[in-house]
This record gives C-alpha cells, sequence and structure tokens, in this order.
C-alpha cells in the first residue's frame, strides 16, 4: 500500500476534490494543474438564455470567441450567441486594463460565479487557456462531437489564477517514416491545444520522405515523398525490387501547409518546421544526387537506410551544397512564419567525409580537427543562411568538436547533461531527454508493444524535473515530446502512443513543481480519460497494467509484480489460462515459479473491473532479461 505525506501538492489535490460538498460527485481534475485555484459551493449552469459576452471595443476578436461558443454549441446544442451585454447567465470575456505581470501573455483569471463565468487575460492567448480549464471543468460529453441529450452542463463555481512556467510546451511529431494527412494533423494539433501545448515541432524530412512542397525545388515531392510500399516492422523492410513503383507517402502543398498553420494559430500553436541536415537526407539526395559526396542516385526506403551504399549524407565541403540550401531555406521560411527554424543536425555518419577529397580539402582549408569539426562548420555556416532569412536557428544537441554559434538554440535529445552544458555556454534549450520524453518508446512490457528501443512509462513522462540544478534557467525555454513514426502507421498509433503521456508532459510544462504530484495527477487523469472517448482519441492504458519482474534467488528464479499507480489488485496464473479476478493475488511476496512452468500471466483489477490487457510473458524471456542486466 502507498504511503500518503500530506505535501503542498496533496493538499491542493485534496481541495479540488473536497471543498464543496456539491461537488463531491464530480471531481475538480484540472490538467496541467492550476498555480492557484479555490473551489466554491454551487454552481454555474449554461442555459438556453446563456450568452457569451464581448464588449464592443474588443470586436477585433470576435472570431476567438466564436470559436469557442461553436465548440460548446455542438454538443450542448445550446445557441450560446455572442453579445455585447447581457445582465445574467454569462460568460463574459475581459482584458486586463493594467498589465498584470504574474500573467504574462498566456496566464489567465478564470471567477465561476451562479450568474457569470468571468474570463480575464492580458491578451486572447490567455482566454483560450482559460476556455480549456472551463472546457475540462463540463462533463466529458462536452467533447463530443455530437448533440448529448439530457446531460446538466454545470461547471464549480471557483476562482482560478494560473499561467505557464515555460513558454516552449511542444510535441513534435515525424511525418516522414509515416506520412499523416493535413486533417490527421490538425486533429493532432486540436487535441494537443486542449492541455495548453503551443508548439507543433513538425519533422517534415527524414530518409524515408520528403514532406513539404517547395515550388523552387520540385523532384523534393516528385522523388523524395515517396517510396515502394511495406508493411510490418519498420526495420526489417525490404529494399525495392528491381522495377517496383514508389508509390507510398505523400506530401503537403502549399496551400496544405498555410492551412495547418492557420488551423494551429486560431488554438495559439506555433508550427516549427525542421529540415533535418546534413544527415538523415536520404529523401533529399534522392531527389537531387549531386548533393552528396557520392553523386550517386539514390532511392527512398521505406524502412532502415543505414548502409554504406545508402548515401544519406550531404556533401558539406562543396560549396553549391549552400547554395542549394540557401534556396531551399528561402522558400522554408518565406512559408512558415514562426520564429525559428530546426535544421536537424544529430546523428550524422561521417565516412563519406572521410572519403571525399572536397570535404578533406575544406577541413583543411578552414583549419578543423577533423570530421567532426566539419560537422560544427557546416551547422555554424547553415545557421548564418537561415538568420538571413530573419529566422532563429534551432537543432538536435550533438557534442560537437568546438562550439556552436551561441545564437544557436537547441534540443536537448540523449539526456539533461546536454541541456545543462548548453544552457551555461548561451544557448537557449529546449529540453527533450528521450527517457521521459520519447513517445515512441514502448510504454509496458515489450511483449505487448512494437515500440522502438526501450520503455517510457507514464511515470518517466512526468516525474522528471525539466529545469533542475545546474543550467543556466534563464536559458531554458521549455520542453516537448517527441513522436518518430517508424512503427506508427495510422492516427488510432499515433494517438496511442501520444496519450496519456503528452497530457502528463503537459503539466510538466505548465505547472509549477509546487502544485504537482503523482498520485494526484493519475486522480484527475481518470477523470480525463472519459473526455477522450468522448472526443474519439485512442489512448494507452499501460500504466494501469502490472510491471513484471524477476530476480535470482541462488538458482531459481523468482517473480515480482508492481504497478505504476495504487488502488490495484494483481491476480496471476502459470498454468497458461487467462486469469482474473477469481485467480491467485499478488500479495508483494515474490513468487516462486512451479514446475514445468513455462509462461506467467497477470492482470491488474480495480474492484471488479479489468484494468488494461493481460501481460503473457515467456518465463524463459524473463531469465534473458536478468542474464542481460548483469
Amino acid at each position: 500500500m502507498k504511503k500518503f505525506i500530506l505535501s503542498t501538492s496533496l493538499l491542493v489535490q485534496m481541495t479540488l476534490v473536497l471543498v464543496g460538498q456539491t461537488f463531491a460527485q464530480r471531481q475538480v481534475a484540472l490538467i496541467p494543474v492550476p498555480v492557484s485555484m479555490k473551489v466554491l459551493e454551487r454552481e454555474f449552469e449554461f442555459k438556453p438564455a446563456t450568452r457569451f459576452v464581448l464588449a464592443a471595443k474588443y470586436s477585433s476578436h470576435q472570431a476567438l470567441v466564436e470559436q469557442f461558443a461553436l465548440r460548446l454549441r455542438v454538443s450542448t446544442g445550446l445557441k450560446l450567441p455572442v453579445v455585447e451585454r447581457n445582465k445574467k447567465s454569462s460568460v463574459v470575456f475581459v482584458l486586463n486594463e493594467r498589465h498584470v505581470k504574474e500573467l504574462g501573455e498566456e496566464g489567465y483569471g478564470l471567477k465561476v460565479s451562479r450568474s457569470e463565468i468571468l474570463i480575464s487575460a492580458n491578451s486572447p492567448k490567455g482566454w483560450f487557456y482559460a476556455f480549456e480549464s472551463l472546457m475540462q471543468l463540463l462533463p466529458a460529453a462536452a467533447e463530443s462531437s455530437r448533440f448529448s441529450a439530457g446531460t446538466g452542463w454545470k461547471v464549480p463555481c471557483l476562482n482560478i489564477t494560473d499561467y505557464p512556467a515555460f513558454s516552449w510546451r511542444g510535441l513534435m511529431l515525424d511525418v516522414s517514416r509515416h506520412f499523416f494527412s493535413k486533417e490527421v494533423i490538425k486533429s493532432y494539433i486540436n487535441q494537443i491545444a486542449k492541455y495548453k501545448l503551443n508548439t507543433f515541432h513538425f519533422h517534415l524530412t527524414d530518409n524515408q520522405g520528403w514532406r513539404v512542397e517547395l515550388k523552387g525545388l520540385p523532384l523534393l515531392t516528385k522523388v523524395g515523398a515517396w517510396h515502394v510500399p511495406r508493411t510490418g516492422y519498420w526495420n526489417g523492410f525490404k529494399e525495392p525490387e528491381p522495377g517496383e513503383a514508389a508509390t507510398d507517402g505523400g506530401f503537403y502543398s502549399l496551400d496544405d501547409v498555410k492551412e495547418i498553420i492557420s488551423y494551429a494559430a486560431d488554438r495559439f500553436v506555433t508550427v516549427v518546421p525542421e529540415i533535418d541536415v546534413p544527415g538523415h537526407s536520404l529523401a533529399l539526395i534522392a531527389s537531387y544526387p549531386n548533393l552528396s559526396c557520392t553523386k550517386t542516385q539514390q532511392q527512398v526506403l521505406a524502412g532502415d537506410p543505414w548502409n554504406i551504399s545508402r548515401t544519406n549524407v550531404l556533401c558539406v565541403g562543396n560549396d553549391s551544397t549552400y547554395q542549394f540550401l540557401d534556396k531551399l531555406f528561402e522558400e522554408v521560411a518565406s512559408l512558415f512564419p514562426s520564429e525559428y527554424i530546426h535544421i536537424g543536425g544529430d546523428e550524422v555518419t561521417r565516412t563519406y567525409w572521410k572519403k571525399c577529397a572536397v570535404c578533406q580539402k575544406r577541413i583543411k582549408e578552414e583549419g578543423l580537427k577533423n570530421e567532426e569539426g566539419l560537422q560544427r562548420y557546416f551547422l555554424n555556416r547553415v545557421a548564418k543562411i537561415v538568420q538571413s532569412k530573419g529566422k532563429k536557428v534551432m537543432g538536435w544537441y550533438e557534442n560537437l568538436d568546438g562550439d556552436l554559434d551561441t545564437s544557436f538554440a537547441l534540443i536537448s535529445w540523449k539526456d539533461m547533461k546536454g541541456g545543462k552544458v548548453a544552457s551555461v555556454k548561451g544557448h537557449k534549450v529546449v529540453m527533450a531527454p528521450a527517457a521521459n520524453t520519447y513517445l515512441d518508446f514502448y510504454q509496458n512490457d515489450v511483449v505487448l508493444e512494437n515500440g522502438l528501443f526501450s520503455v517510457s512509462r507514464l511515470t518517466n513522462a512526468y516525474n522528471w524535473d525539466l529545469s533542475p540544478f545546474g543550467v543556466n534557467h534563464e536559458n531554458v525555454l521549455g520542453g516537448q515530446g517527441c513522436l518518430w513514426t517508424e512503427q506508427v502507421a495510422n492516427e488510432r498509433k499515433l494517438q496511442y502512443m501520444t496519450f496519456p503521456r503528452a497530457i502528463a508532459l503537459s503539466e510538466v510544462f505548465w505547472s509549477p513543481k509546487s502544485v504537482r504530484g503523482w498520485d494526484g495527477f493519475i486522480a484527475r487523469l481518470e477523470e480525463h480519460l472519459p473526455r477522450l472517448d468522448s472526443a474519439n482519441v485512442n489512448y494507452s492504458k499501460a500504466f494501469y497494467e502490472p510491471i513484471i519482474r524477476a530476480a535470482k534467488a541462488g538458482d531459481s528464479l523468482k517473480v515480482d509484480i508492481s504497478n505504476e499507480i495504487g488502488g490495484l489488485r494483481v491476480f496471476y496464473s502459470f498454468d497458461d489460462t487467462d486469469p482474473d479476478r477469481f485467480y491467485p493475488e499478488y500479495r508483494g511476496v515474490p513468487l516462486e515459479i512451479p514446475k514445468g512452468a513455462h509462461h506467467i500471466r497477470v492482470v491488474s483489477y480495480k474492484g471488479r473491473k479489468q484494468m488494461g490487457r493481460i501481460i503473457n510473458l515467456p518465463l524463459a524471456e524473463l531469465n534473458k532479461r536478468i542474464k542481460s542486466n548483469n
């Protein structure tokens, strides 16, 4: 049984549930948890007479408030017109006459009384985030795209003051390994915006496909956007057969990109494009072979191209490469209004440069020590190209020979150490350590998943410090989750890998540590799962599922079982039948393995309800894991 400590965080969560007996039946479950909240007695009810009130002096923001009203009209069936004044049952939007410093541009005040909801902020961004909190106070059916008859549209009376801990609260989506339509992208942006995430990092290019139309470089989408069709485990895809047509893939037209950017802007989400160079560039080189050191024709592959015959790295010694990139980034900069352009810069195979006379000449001419120094030279030179287009440059953190220009912002992806080092050197930093933020990692036991590399549970996403001791806090922009899509082939899997881990990350990025806490978060998250159901969003229940570990006790193997969250009971079997709540219950004592057993199956329950999947784990696999850890 878990021990509960009456910390500030827990007291906040208790306040959310216990203040006012009127609301005992429904927890006030806001994610991210607000900076300050006081729950009062009684309720505001949305009725046919309810109006959204926007004074004439704010008429330039009419479209935004109409957007809010439309979201509720669909599920409630209420008209909810936007008017200049209304005496009662009003949702009133005001901008602060005097700038409230602590709120910044994204903070807000939300006051709910029986007759009025007052939303105040320094800017319309604050209105947006206040409205997202208001939506979470309504029943889960508010998230439905259908009218929900018979639902009482009530919210508790309360006072909230809220603002974000970090300005960069992002998610990265890789659309190169698998292409997703603009409709899927818009739906994804809409869902992450509900949790106050404000940056969509668009990984548009990689070895498996080029996904953005550029008018001046038509071969990028004519050739680079397509590969032969393959289905299954990404790492084992066979190469193209002779004469096989490249029919799988796709790209976003200029109009598609503009539509996505506009849609995101309506939700105060910034779309940051990534053009990944000089590595991860097979699709680019397949389109324009002269950009590589070998100048040989390449094919875009469906799977992993890590083969020395597959030239996926640009020739960075050749001036023509930089002339090409100048033209490329000119178009990208004109298409995307974001402050930053991300240029990749990581995982560069330098073998080609070692054999390339042009690259070796560049190393000598620039007085560089080696190919690592050549990579740094390339990044600094491309940074100047991007900056010449009026943009700031960003890339993945790499520990390179020498320093990058401090104007180069960096995403620390391998761990937190790179972010610390970069922030102290003067770089702006976004924290995205793989162990905590990589959403392509599997979420529970690998026998149930087809993720890559490692496990990253919900606890990994929630229980980490984005700005720890040793960093230059002023240089930490924030954090982001990253979803690489090698094994994400469709929208439902996209959602499954994102949620609920992205919801956990949203609280890490927005809420101060003083009001956060794992047990309180889980209690609120469980209130949000029906909201995802109402919105037809798929999500993982892996955090309910048992965690199976083993240890050697002399020559014998014993099985230990645990859970990420409290309040669950675990049942098991060794006899090749699926356990339910009538099977033996695990009670915290490591299990002896019966003679002849070759699998263990375990399942979690909350009360009478099965939570998550049955895990069927071969004992031989468990034994391998012990050996690999020794």
